[in-house]
């Protein structure tokens, strides 16, 4: 069971109309859709994979099958990248 934690130190950012999420002490600035910051918002550290994916599909019924594909894909591009890691 994967529980996907932030990293300390990343906070979401809308810059010139795009949002970030970015490390300021580390320099670290990783571009985001709606999606990834709302995946990113979800990982909470008591949430597994399963229980965001099944939030999100809750909350929008009619793109489950994507969000399904979507939730385990941004949260290894967002561990890969240094903002999450797993406990």
């Amino acid at each position: 069971m994967i529980v996907p934690t932030p990293v300390d130190g990343f906070q979401i950012e809308t810059l010139d109309g795009e949002i970030v999420l970015l490390h300021p002490t580390r320099n670290i600035i990783i571009h985001s859709n709606q999606t990834g910051a709302l995946i990113w918002l979800l990982c909470d550290g008591a949430r597994t994979t399963d229980e965001i994916t099944e939030i999100l599909s809750a909350a929008y019924p009619e793109a489950s099958a994507e969000i399904r594909a979507d939730v385990p894909a941004v949260i290894q591009t967002l561990a890969s990248r240094g903002a999450l890691e797993s406990k």
